[in-house]
């Protein structure tokens, strides 16, 4: 059952194709599948089953027994990847040619064809070869058909090699003349293909012998043993003298250990004197180092907290002699301001034109606009402005368009965004008068549909990710670089739920998550997430392992769903609006620097227990489909990664994946092969050789020789370019070699 307890995974494959499909309807309902999931152990693997059954409209009832026994068959493990893998491929090509007159051969030469060949990857080719090929399925008779099928099971004996035989089956068929397959008698089809037999036979070093030949050579057996007993004297001499050599032989072996013996004794005296010795100086010179490094770092710490305390001395005395400029030339400024404003007052007061003006112009928009500013402007001066309220048309917020304020600061100008309407309305997701359930389910529904009318491929963790967003909580995405976390929040996550995603940075200080105050107006300077926390959208703080801890902090009290409201620095209580969530990510779990992320922060414990860990690591499905007009490349991609992960890391516990072949590597090199700017070879530099050094290459290479004889590269194209990585590899550490005697 799933997670709240939803129908088995076979009742909703056969009620998605009864809503699609009313000629199965009643036979899927009818129909007792408990007997082949019981074989099958894998409920999902049935159901999928039954979907192709549904989509290539075959009759279930009549194929599904074949299949079963194709399934036990294939899968001597039925927990083996491999051979599920290799079950569905056969599977695919049964349902793609079922309509074929010539299909039903296969299923009674399934067995002998399946154990003719040891590795069943091999089996998979034979059948494509006979499924996709019309000349052998559509061009052939079916006696004639049988006869060549039957040919793999006969001829088995005679190869070692199962590519071999694979090779020779294909050739047999492909050179049979299309007329005789289909419209030749079956004796000279047999006739062919007991040539080709005996060919084989010939070839294992088998013949055939009439009984002329027999007679022939018995009496050469004859004469053979005649002369034998001759040979045994002879045999009889040699090893009277082969037992003297023997005997000195071992006389001399002994001779020789003992003084090998005698030599290793006196070698081991000297190289445990030289280790003694080796070890006594090594520790002596630790200790020198040592000592010399503690004289030299508190020395160096003296050196640093002297210049310390003498720039802080210098700073606190600029400060203070900043601050008593900008008091002098504030006042200078409040007193311009002061006569400035007087002047004006004196002008509108004794100035009866301006109201004449006013009166004339009321239907004038951008005047009145301008009106309303000066009104606005002089009333939070303290002027008293002889014009009423009726005498200005005030604009609807509709009329005007608030561009955004400048403000300038000591040379930093800060640009506003202007203020949104802030709407109550609770994003149904987040709505908790509605179940849980009801919101999860309709949320994954709309996510499975866009994976199935747009190919959308999400990340395995999405859905984890979703419920932990939806209760509230702060979700941590912990993974390596490229490997799509960014993409998953910003694109995907925003996209389905339709929030608005606002992402920033690591955080440095406070500041830049509550905002401040501009110390030259005096005007709060909001931040994003001060904008997400008001107007309900959600907050991504990506990198959030690269900023300062003591900033970080703040936004403790912020995760989670019991801070309901906050004071900002402006002085203002916001609530927070229900939609509001923090999302956050980083490339370690929080507990400092690695050797892939030399920069990265150790986060307050306080910090991680507010948030929930997700690991999310490379979705090789997104490289898949990426790469998928470039299959090598995806081949290489994958055994490329494997080999670096199979390097330990620095701290032994995360995986490593320093230098590794990322979801933006897998881009760039489709971009690049599309517009067939680069090679391979440029390509092999480029994206994958070019920033590592000598050893690294080296080891990354031992790993994909290793992964190559494991068979786990699947293409001949990946193979290739495994060995282009080794030549350009080779030669970059050439160059560096030369590039280094040129020294």
């Amino acid at each position: 059952m799933g997670l709240f307890d939803k129908e088995t995974v076979i009742e909703k494959a056969v009620k998605e194709i009864s809503y699609t499909d009313y000629e199965y309807k009643n036979t899927l309902s009818s129909f007792n599948f408990t007997p082949y999931i019981y074989k099958f152990k894998d409920e999902e693997l049935v159901a999928d089953i039954i979907r192709k059954f549904a989509r290539f409209g075959m009759d279930f009832s009549v194929h599904l027994d074949f299949v079963t026994h194709m399934f036990t068959s294939v899968c001597l493990d039925r927990n083996n990847r491999e051979e599920k893998e290799l079950f569905k491929s056969i599977l695919d090509l049964y349902m793609e040619s079922e309509e074929n007159q010539q299909i039903f051969l296969i299923n009674q030469n399934f067995d002998k064809i399946f154990n003719a060949f040891d590795d069943k990857r091999i089996v998979f080719e034979y059948f494509r070869f006979l499924t996709k090929n019309e000349n052998v399925l559509e061009n052939s008779n079916v006696q004639n058909l049988a006869a060549l099928i039957d040919y793999v099971g006969k001829a088995r004996q005679y190869y070692v090699d199962d590519r071999a035989l694979l090779s020779s089956a294909i050739n047999l068929i492909r050179g049979f003349d299309p007329v005789l397959l289909k419209y030749g008698e079956i004796e000279n089809v047999q006739k062919i293909i007991d040539a080709k037999l005996s060919e084989d036979r010939r070839a294992s070093g088998i013949y055939d012998v009439d009984m002329a030949t027999l007679a022939e050579l018995s009496a050469k057996v004859d004469e053979i043993f005649a002369n034998g007993n001759g040979l045994e004297t002879l045999i009889q001499m040699s090893e009277q003298e082969r037992a003297i050599l023997k005997k000195e032989l071992t006389a001399f072996k002994t001779e020789i250990k003992q003084i090998r013996i005698s030599e290793t004794a006196e070698l081991q005296k000297k190289a445990s004197k030289i280790i003694k010795e080796f070890t006594s100086s090594y520790l002596e010179l630790m200790e020198q180092q040592r000592s010399t490094l503690v004289d030299e770092k508190d020395l160096l710490l003296q050196d640093i907290n002297g210049e310390l305390e003498k720039k802080k001395a210098e700073l606190l005395s600029i400060a203070e002699n900043v601050g008593k400029r900008i008091t002098l030339e504030l006042g200078r400024v409040t007193n311009v301001t002061n006569e400035s404003v007087q002047r004006l007052k004196d002008f509108v007061d004794n100035n009866e034109e301006i109201k004449q003006m006013i009166t004339e112009a009321k239907n004038n928009d951008d005047l009145m606009t301008a009106l309303t500013q000066v009104i606005q402007a002089t009333n939070q001066a303290g002027i008293s402005v002889p014009i009423s309220a009726d005498m200005v048309r005030v604009p609807r917020a509709s009329d005007v368009f608030v561009t955004p304020q400048a403000l300038a600061v000591q040379g930093v100008t800060v640009v506003q965004e202007p203020e949104r309407e802030v709407s109550e309305k609770v994003n149904y997701y987040f709505d908790e008068r509605v179940p849980f359930k009801d919101r999860y389910e309709q949320l994954i529904a709309l996510k499975e549909k866009d994976e199935r009318e747009n190919g959308t491929i999400y990340h395995e963790k999405f859905n984890d990710i979703v419920k932990f967003v939806m209760l509230g909580e702060t979700p941590y995405l912990i993974g390596p670089s490229g490997c799509g976390k960014t993409y998953t929040i910003e694109e995907q996550f925003a996209k389905l739920i339709g929030i608005k995603v606002v992402t920033d940075s690591y955080v440095t200080f406070e500041q830049a998550v509550i905002g401040y105050t501009n110390s030259g107006n005096g005007a709060y300077v909001p931040s994003n997430f001060y904008r997400c926390y008001k107007y309900g959208d959600i907050y991504f703080l990506d990198e959030i392992d690269n900023g300062i801890a003591n900033a970080t902090i703040i936004l403790n009290k912020f995760m989670g769903s019991s801070k309901t409201s906050f004071t900002f620095p402006d002085g203002i209580t916001i609530n927070r609006h229900p939609n509001f969530r923090i999302v956050t990510a980083g490339n370690t779990k929080g507990s400092g620097k690695t050797l892939a992320h030399n920069t990265r922060q150790k986060l307050d414990e306080a910090t991680l227990q507010r948030m929930v860990p997700i690991e999310v690591d490379y979705d090789n499905r997104i490289e898949m489909r990426i790469l998928k007009d470039y299959p090598a490349w995806y081949d290489f991609a994958v055994n490329f990664r494997k080999a670096i992960e199979k390097i330990p890391s620095d701290s032994g516990e995360e995986i490593n994946t320093i230098g590794t072949f990322t979801t933006r590597d897998a881009q760039a090199i489709k971009k690049c092969l599309d517009t067939g700017v680069f090679t391979d070879d440029e390509l092999m530099l480029y994206q994958i050789v070019q920033t590592k050094d000598e050893d690294y290459i080296n080891q990354i290479g031992r790993n994909l020789d290793e992964q190559k004889a494991n068979g786990e590269f699947t293409t001949p194209g990946g193979k290739q370019l495994l060995q282009l990585f080794h030549t350009v590899g080779d030669a970059k550490k050439e160059r560096a070699r030369v590039k280094c005697k040129s020294r």
